[in-house]
Formats: C-alpha cells, sequence, structure tokens
C-alpha cells in the first residue's frame, strides 16, 4: 500500500508541474505576440511600452507620446487571442520645462591704489651761499615742521547697474490622464431587442446560416448606458424547417451569438426566437377525402358497386394531385422587423464613456 501511496503522489506532483509549466509558456507566447504587434504597428512601435502577462491577464506600461498611441496600445492587447483582461498603466510623456535663464557674473572691478604725494629732498646749501646768523637758525628750528596729510582716498567707481530680472516662465500644465475604461457586467435576464438588416425565407436558409443586425434600443445598467443603440449583432439560425408538400409547416428559430462593440466582439448566450408558418395537413385531409366521397357517388351511379369502388379511387387521387401543388406557408422575416431576446448568461464589457454614442441604424 505504500508504494502504490507513494506512486500515486509523485504522477500528481509530475501533471502538476507539467500544468504549471504549460499555464507559464502560454503567458510567455501571449507576451511576446502582444510585442510583436505592437512592435509592427506604426503609431505604436515609436512608443516606450512594457507587456507582461501572467494566467492571461496581460499589464501594459509606460510612456505613448500621444492619446491615439495609447488607445492603439490598449486594443492590440486587449484582442489579442487568449488575453483574458488588461491593465493599463500607460501614461503620457510630459512636457519638458525650458531651463531658466541665468544673470551674467559681473567681473569684480580691481580697488584703487592710494596716491601718495612725492618727498621733495632737502635742498643742500651751496659752497658761495653765506651762512645765515646762528638766531636766524635758531628761529627756524624752533618753529615746528607742518605735519604730512596724506591725500584724501580716491573716491571707488560706481557699481554697474544690474540688467533686470527676467520673469521666469510658468511651468506648463500636467497633461490630464489618459480615459480608463470601465467594466460593467451586463445581468442575465436582460431584454435585448435587435433589428434585422438581413431578410430570412425558409424556403431559402439553411440551419447555420448567420445574419446581420443592429440593436435597437440601447442597453442600460443601473440608470447608465452601457450598450447604445445601433451597435452591431449577428444571429444564427438554430432551426429551418421548410413545409412539405402534402402536409407540415415551415418553422424557423433565431438566436443571438455576437456582438461587436468599440473594437470588441463579445459572445451571447440567449433565448430563441421562433415562428411558424400555417399547417396545410386538415386542408389536404378534407381534400382528398372529399375527392374520394365525389368519386363513390359518381362510381355508383355509373356502374353499380364495382364502379363506386373505382369511382372512390380516382376521386382520391384526384384530391392528392390538388393538394400536392399546393404547399403549406413559408416563413419570412423581413429586413427592419425587430425582433426581441432575453439574455440567459451574463456578459461583462469593457468600453470607453467618452465614445459611447448611439450608432446610426
Amino acid at each position: 500500500m505504500k508504494i502504490i501511496a507513494t506512486f500515486f503522489l509523485a504522477a500528481v506532483s509530475m501533471v502538476a508541474l507539467a500544468t504549471g509549466c504549460s499555464s507559464a509558456k502560454s503567458d510567455q507566447a501571449l507576451t511576446t505576440d502582444i510585442q510583436s504587434k505592437m512592435f509592427a504597428d506604426p503609431q505604436v512601435k515609436a512608443s516606450n511600452i512594457t507587456v507582461t502577462v501572467k494566467d492571461g491577464e496581460a499589464t501594459i506600461s509606460g510612456d505613448v507620446p500621444s492619446e491615439g498611441a495609447h488607445l492603439q496600445a490598449y486594443k492590440i492587447a486587449s484582442e489579442t487571442p487568449g488575453v483574458k483582461h488588461v491593465v493599463d498603466q500607460v501614461t503620457m510623456q510630459a512636457a519638458q520645462l525650458a531651463p531658466e535663464p541665468q544673470a551674467a557674473p559681473v567681473a569684480p572691478q580691481p580697488a584703487a591704489k592710494p596716491r601718495h604725494a612725492a618727498v621733495k629732498p632737502a635742498r643742500k646749501t651751496e659752497k658761495h651761499e653765506k651762512p645765515q646768523p646762528k638766531a636766524t637758525l635758531r628761529a627756524a628750528k624752533a618753529e615746528p615742521e607742518p605735519a604730512y596729510a596724506p591725500p584724501p582716498p580716491a573716491s571707488a567707481p560706481p557699481a554697474p547697474e544690474m540688467p533686470p530680472a527676467q520673469p521666469v516662465p510658468a511651468a506648463a500644465p500636467a497633461p490630464p490622464p489618459p480615459p480608463q475604461p470601465v467594466r460593467v457586467e451586463i445581468p442575465a435576464g436582460t431584454s435585448l431587442r435587435v433589428q434585422m438588416i438581413d431578410p430570412v425565407d425558409s424556403s431559402v436558409n439553411h440551419t447555420g446560416d448567420t445574419f446581420h443586425a443592429s440593436l435597437a434600443s440601447p442597453i442600460v445598467v443601473d440608470g447608465q448606458v452601457v450598450v447604445p443603440a445601433g451597435t452591431n449583432m449577428y444571429l444564427k439560425l438554430s432551426n429551418a424547417k421548410s413545409a412539405g408538400h402534402i402536409s407540415g409547416k415551415s418553422e424557423l428559430a433565431l438566436e443571438l451569438t455576437r456582438m461587436e462593440f468599440q473594437g470588441k466582439s463579445y459572445s451571447l448566450a440567449t433565448s430563441d426566437y421562433t415562428q411558424s408558418g400555417a399547417s396545410r395537413g386538415k386542408r389536404t385531409a378534407e381534400t382528398v377525402g372529399g375527392g374520394a366521397v365525389i368519386g363513390t357517388l359518381l362510381g355508383a351511379v355509373i356502374g353499380g358497386g364495382k364502379g363506386a369502388a373505382i369511382g372512390a379511387a380516382t376521386g382520391a387521387g384526384a384530391g392528392g394531385v390538388v393538394q400536392g401543388v399546393t404547399k403549406g406557408e413559408q416563413v419570412k422575416i423581413a429586413s427592419e422587423t425587430k425582433l426581441d431576446f432575453s439574455l440567459e448568461q451574463p456578459v461583462e464589457v469593457s468600453y470607453f464613456p467618452g465614445k459611447n454614442r448611439s450608432l446610426p441604424q
């Protein structure tokens, strides 16, 4: 028993490991597919976008130069087969601010050097001059010599006038954040009214044929228009039965299968719309039976019992020929006919409210 349990646990571990590897490989394949599509798109290839996928949920991040590139990148990721949901983290590239002008530096002026008066040396007494009397010399020595007064310092040159400060340009306002898609679930039981564009004829069309229609009334959830009128809808003929030559009636059964909305396709599961033509079975019986009765009466008058049997067979055959050229009523649904359906399973849609406008029908 222990050996069997050990072998069973090992098998379960190998299956789990294989499942994890398959999931990781699927996510890697989705990432490569989305990145290759963005690189091939002329509107998105210049953007700086990073793509990661985990368990079928794709996350796009980075920055784009325009709103058109943003919407195109989101569309590529969401429309890639296998992607369940897209997390949008892409931002717009902000405008670069111009650098503030700086004032030119002012070179410092060299300090002015003080000017000193040149002191002249005392003149020597020439030999031929007569010496002055001693009294005169004493008086001259007694007189105080004038004190030396330095010249006033030179005034510093006036400082150059500074140029007026230039006004600093105001920073450009940040661009508004890109619009984010809104996710809403349309609950089961919601009524869907469509208007046919393609006609349907039970004598021409067959089971499996598809037909084009448009949404006649908008789909409203919690008081908000989620899907506008005019949205493209597609129907499939699930049952087509044409009336026979002798008896029976024509029948048609249509069901809504798909909705195209803001570049995405959504599968729908709805109730069937059925329509039947009038049956000719009762009229066939009356015509054949009446022919047989008349034939019997004529045969009896003409040839007795044997003539009655021949007349009955002849009358029944004539009645069958009359009904053979009379078919049952065929079912036709003309263009612009409005049909009502009911949603049997909820549908989650993702849309941009700014683009949610009713389309011409």
